[in-house]
């Protein structure tokens, strides 16, 4: 087989025949990494909703790149800005990363480099024009083996198409024009690859299942060798999810080339913990004093007819006077609902997400509930508000390489609300302008006709609400298209112009902003919260009384249960709030809990989303059935009983530190599978999300005998539970399951291929705490082994109060780490293994570990028996 070209061979290639060389040869392996989608499984397991969306984003790219001649390069940066950042699409995949890479090779993508960053600017374009290959090859290798019989005649024609490319470059005399752009080399040695043949057909024919035959027909022309259409340039527009997500807006805007015009307005959420600053630096933006102390806000602050103009307000700042008009939305504290948002608030949105400097606020929970609520294609800045002599900075390495999706190099601040000459607020301001500008989307200039008319029509009475019926006859008056009605009321709900509040009467709220801030006051009003979350429509009203018509409480209340907020009650009418409902636990549950025989599950999640408790509770409230929750008095904030008939029970209540969702069932053991299936089948469906969790994020154990076991599969367990007639044979069965889901991960993990940083390349992300009943076995990542590392080193800074054993015992696990880094053995990752499941059962740490030295001088005792554990596997 031939050797791709080197890092330094692309680099002098760059130098010598320009960027548009490296891009040219980027963009050519990116094509042909395309044929990969028509063997991976992926597009089966997109939802009907995103497959569109998502196959147009992976291919754009490359139909962006065949315009790169003729283009400039601004405005391919400009439409390229969101990224290759994929819902559903496997980071470890051949397409993306040959596609990602592609992209970074046209912008040269440059880290923080400071004054040398002239001189690395090479070198970037050509790592990542090599990985375009190289990643290629190997991840195919990898990924797709297992459905190809012939993969590796695959991988050669792969590498051999890319030496001819670069061979081909060397031997140019000058630089690449718009003729041999496209046909100055065929994309694939002859013959193509028969296997490469059926894929590319497999996946042309998933686009015209799609109704976007132009689309296949672009892709068969690229290719083929050949231009594409006078279309072409409208690939370079940055398009609203709306339109992309559906097969015939797209065909017009792309195809058609119908009118686009970009939103000119964009909200600007700040959130974060109460108390670190928003408010003040809302004030601040508005170029008002602030208060050094400030009451707390409560729900959400808003200035929805009043927008911010910074150019005017920061005139000196040198800002862009193409600026949009913002709308800032100023969170209290926790107060987001999922249910309340996910619909409308994520195109033409920037997240401010502010820290307070004096707590160690670490972002990392809030920057996973941005992109559960958003998905990837969020705008984040991060703001650390610093209060004197406490000048704390994030580690941005980290936060980088965890949410590359959500943060760049230029997405950091630190200055102090308070201080209007910070240096840094400045950068902000400028970052603000720049974010809002690149958070603008296109959208039909159709759309936009009738958003207009609907303003024009009800701007001067106080119409909130309006039928389904009213606004069809509006849109039939202005648009050219009647039969895309149905699209154009969607793509005004995504845009945020509107929202449904009714499902049954088709009513829809024409300021999306109004039902927000309602749904908040009603949410946290006192009268709900002394009342238990339950109240009919009368006391309902009395909490709005004359603020809100009552019959605007009533679309109120069906908007909060149509988004899972609230549940009416069929039995009296009334209706409950599960978010407002008490915070203590009834006493039953005590008496559950302390019952001899049980069976304790626990759900280990990256993190529980907001919201996710009333939306579950949502779920499975259902009084009358044989499984669910069957009374009010069952729930509190955190948790919940769940009932199968008068015998059986369930207990399930929030572990948030750890994001453990735990599950305790007890009675009748026939009933424990139905309780699971009935539970199990409902918590996937709320944290499960295209931008948020995956199944397999979920990882069931069982807590049983003072023992803990890793199950795997819930499905499998509920089958196992079907099964059992006494403890005994519980707790063989469930000892069979852990033993064989270790023995498969065993072989799996050591008869693959370990990537350069010590990470397994298949399923290390899988392992949590509760993996096995040896922890000595879990698979220690290299994020989870520097950890590892970082607490040695904190302990020794220690050693003076250490026992000889525990320090003997620190420097011999030290010893093993540094092994660890230059080759995982099955000894190494034995011993880093049991050290690491102590160390999980302590803290949350591999979630968040802002403060070592905090954390190992809390738990010296128990970082040294862990520590001493370990070190005997050495023996």
């Amino acid at each position: 087989m031939a050797e791709l070209p080197t890092e330094e061979e692309l680099e002098k290639l760059y130098h010598e025949k320009g960027h548009d060389a490296l891009v040219w040869y980027a963009w050519r392996n990116a094509l042909r990494s395309l044929a990969m989608l028509g063997c991976s499984p992926f597009p089966e397991k997109w939802s009907k909703q995103n497959q569109v969306h998502i196959l147009y984003k992976i291919c754009r790219v490359s139909l962006v790149l065949a315009q790169w001649i003729n283009s400039s390069t601004s405005s391919i940066a400009e439409s390229l800005q969101e990224g290759i950042m994929v819902p559903d699409l496997s980071h470890n995949t051949a397409p993306h990363v040959a596609l990602f890479s592609a992209m970074c090779a046209f912008t040269g993508d440059i880290e923080d480099t400071g004054n040398n960053s002239h001189i690395s600017e090479a070198k970037v374009v050509a790592r990542y024009a090599m990985l375009t290959t190289f990643a290629f090859t190997q991840c195919f290798k990898l990924e797709e083996s297992r459905c190809i019989s012939n993969f590796e005649d695959i991988t050669e024609a792969v590498v051999n198409a890319a030496v001819i490319d670069y061979l081909f470059l060397n031997q140019q005399r000058g630089k690449l024009d718009e003729l041999n752009w496209h046909s100055a080399l065929s994309l694939w040695p002859h013959p193509k690859p028969k296997q490469i043949l059926e894929w590319e057909e497999i996946l042309l024919g998933y686009f015209h299942q799609l109704q976007l035959d132009f689309l296949a027909d672009d892709l068969r022309r690229l290719w083929g060798g050949r231009d594409l259409g006078e279309h072409a340039h409208n690939y370079v527009k940055t398009l609203s999810q709306a339109i992309t997500g559906d097969s015939e807006l797209l065909r017009r805007a792309i195809f058609f080339g119908e009118t686009t015009e970009s939103v000119y307005s964009v909200r600007v959420l700040l959130l974060g913990a109460g108390g670190a600053g928003k408010s003040s630096l809302v004030d601040r933006l508005w170029d008002k004093p602030v208060e050094q102390v400030k009451p707390a806000t409560l729900g959400v602050r808003y200035v929805q007819d009043q927008p911010l103009i910074l150019h005017d307000t920061f005139f000196e700042f040198d800002l862009d006077e193409q600026e949009p008009e913002l709308y800032l939305w100023d969170f209290g504290g926790q107060t987001i609902f999922h249910g309340l948002h996910s619909a409308f608030l994520h195109e033409n949105c920037v997240y401010v997400l502010v820290v307070d400097s004096r707590h160690e606020q670490a972002p990392d929970e809030w920057l996973h509930q941005i992109r559960h609520l958003a998905g990837s294609q969020a705008k984040v800045l991060l703001v650390t508000n610093w209060y004197e002599q406490c000048e704390t900075h994030q580690n941005k390495t980290r936060l980088r390489r965890e949410f590359p999706d959500l943060l760049t190099a230029d997405s950091f601040f630190y200055f102090s609300c308070h201080n209007k000459d910070a240096p840094d607020f400045k950068r902000f301001v400028q970052s603000l302008v720049k974010a809002s500008l690149n958070s603008q989307k296109m959208v039909l200039k159709e759309t936009l006709d009738v958003q207009r008319a609907l303003d024009e029509k009800y701007k001067d009475d106080d119409t909130v609400f309006v039928r389904e019926s009213k606004l069809r006859d509006l849109i039939a008056t202005v648009s050219q298209h009647p039969e895309s009605t149905d699209s154009t009321l969607n793509q005004l709900q995504q845009l945020g112009f509107l929202v449904r509040v009714e499902k049954g009467n088709s009513r829809y709220c024409l300021k999306p902003a109004w039902a927000v801030d309602n749904a908040y006051q009603l949410l946290y009003s006192p009268i709900l919260r002394q009342a238990n979350g339950i109240l009919n429509l009368t006391a309902l009203e009395q909490v709005f009384a004359g603020k809100v018509d009552e019959d605007h409480v009533e679309y109120l209340v069906s908007f909060l249960n149509e988004r899972s907020l609230c549940i009416r009650l069929q039995d009296n009418g009334k209706y409950f709030f599960p978010d407002a409902t008490r915070a203590d636990e009834p006493l039953s549950v005590s008496e559950l809990l302390n019952q001899q025989n049980k069976l304790t599950l626990r759900f280990d999640v990256p993190y529980l989303p907001l919201g996710f408790h009333a939306r579950l509770v949502h779920k499975l409230f259902v009084p009358h059935s044989e499984v669910g929750i069957h009374d009010p008095q069952d729930i509190w904030r955190q948790g919940f009983i769940l009932r199968a008939g008068i015998t059986s029970q369930a207990v399930v209540h929030y572990l948030l530190r750890k994001n453990v969702i735990e599950m305790v069932l007890t009675g009748d053991l026939k009933a424990f599978s139905a309780l699971l299936r009935e539970f199990y089948t409902h918590l996937k469906a709320v944290l499960v999300s295209p931008n948020g969790i995956r199944p397999e994020q979920i990882h069931p154990s069982v807590l049983f005998n003072q023992q803990s076991f890793s199950v795997h599969s819930g499905e499998g367990l509920v089958k196992v539970l079907a099964q059992i007639d006494s403890y005994d044979q519980l707790f063989q069965e469930i000892r069979n399951m852990a033993s064989t889901v270790h023995n498969e991960y065993h072989e799996r993990v050591y008869n693959t291929e370990v990537t350069g940083d010590g990470q397994n390349a298949i399923g290390s992300e899988n392992i949590t705490m509760n993996q096995f009943i040896d922890k000595s076995n879990i698979q220690v990542t290299a994020d989870q082994r520097q950890i590892i590392s970082s607490v040695l080193d904190e302990m020794l800074r220690h050693k003076a109060n250490l026992s000889d054993d525990v320090l003997e015992a620190v420097y011999d696990v030290r010893k093993e780490v540094k092994a660890d880094e230059k080759q995982p053995t099955e000894k190494s990752q034995s011993v880093l293994g049991r050290l690491w499941g102590g160390i999980r059962e302590l803290t949350n740490v591999a979630k968040d570990m802002t403060d070592v030295g905090g954390f190992v001088v809390e738990h010296q005792a128990a970082i040294g028996t862990a520590v001493t554990a370990a070190a005997a596997l050495l023996s």
